[in-house]
């Protein structure tokens, strides 16, 4: 008779941690969680990279196609997303270094402040200061609710002790939990929980120019990357913010960016791009897709910045590449929302 040998557990080292076992079809992260270990983490579905992890040895795999989070240079290195991948071996992992990661803050929701139809500014007062770096995010969840945290970027820059006050650019998602809770009008004055701060996009130093391209709600991180460049020498740094939007009503913060284009010491070079505006309409400026924006000219030694939906992020930077922008020197921040199983 044929009989069925128990699988042999695979095991998972995390940093210089004692090994823990992992079960059949486990991943690594909800194995971690398991066995009572603190690894970062928020949506738990391969939408938000505070997961990631550098395989060091053994071999996992994979659930989903990380690429949609992680850069190239990241998968170069061998990194992974804990909440996607399971072990085929024993395996040996590290967790990314960052020194503003594990805060945990209490808040208060104290405004709502509508800037297009889907699109809202929710404005936090917290009970003790968060630190971040301009363009990270927090992963947020309801206090005396079931559901689920999600992530969203900082849209301010936070003073160097921390942010008492902290705001984020919220789109409705149909059927999404948390986006419809935040821009609920009884949510007002309702207790949440921050962790952060996540992410790792943010400035890097360079002297070229900044190509900066958002999609959506992808605005928030950029503006708070160069609210916080305004700060320190990156100020004399050219700028080329690309904002691709539908229609006319899709377009926000616009005083805003243009007090901080007042304040920039290079060109500053502000254009929104409209895909479905009414051939009738009295816009001037540019339309299609905010990709079609993305000339030669802004691309000479420039470093990249994108935010938004993952399509327009991959479309910019085929194009950037291919007017010469080494990959290494383009960095993102994909935005999904959960009828892509992810943020």
């Amino acid at each position: 008779m044929f009989g069925w040998s128990k699988r042999q557990q695979h095991t998972v080292v995390i940093d210089d941690h004692p090994a823990f076992a992992v079960d059949k079809n486990e991943t690594v992260l909800n194995a971690a969680l398991r066995h009572g270990f603190a690894f970062p983490h928020s949506c738990k579905a391969g939408g938000c990279a505070a997961c990631k992890c550098q395989l060091i040895e053994g071999k996992v795999r994979e659930l989903t196609d990380k690429s949609y989070l992680l850069g190239q240079e990241d998968m170069d290195a061998g990194f992974i997303l804990g909440c996607q991948s399971i072990p085929q071996s024993n395996v040996v992992v590290l967790l990314p270094v960052n020194p503003l990661a594990n805060q945990l803050s209490v808040g208060t929701l104290r405004q709502q402040i509508p800037l297009t139809h889907d699109i809202s500014e929710i404005v936090i007062s917290l009970d003790d200061p968060l630190r971040y770096l301009p363009g990270q995010y927090a992963s947020v969840s309801a206090l005396d609710t079931g559901l689920p945290a999600r992530c969203y970027s900082f849209a301010h820059a936070a003073p160097e002790a921390g942010a008492q006050e902290v705001s984020f650019f919220v789109r409705r998602i149909p059927g999404g939990g948390m986006s419809n809770w935040l821009l609920a009008s009884d949510s007002l004055n309702k207790r949440v929980e921050l962790r952060a701060a996540l992410g790792e996009f943010h400035l890097r130093d360079a002297d070229g120019p900044l190509l900066c391209i958002a999609g959506g709600s992808g605005l928030a991180p950029l503006l708070a990357m160069l609210e916080g460049a305004a700060m320190t020498s990156a100020v004399n740094r050219p700028v080329s913010l690309l904002m691709g939007a539908r229609t006319q009503h899709d377009i926000y913060y616009q005083d805003a960016i243009m007090a901080l284009a007042s304040r920039w010491q290079a060109p500053f070079d502000f254009i929104p791009v409209l895909s479905e505006e009414p051939a009738d309409s009295d816009w001037s400026g540019r339309r299609g897709w905010v990709t079609e924006a993305i000339t030669p000219d802004r691309c000479v030694g420039a470093q990249g910045y994108l935010c938004g939906p993952p399509p327009m992020i991959d479309a910019a930077i085929n194009i950037m590449t291919s007017h010469g922008v080494a990959s290494d020197a383009i960095y993102f921040d994909k935005f999904s929302d959960q009828s892509l199983t992810v943020r």
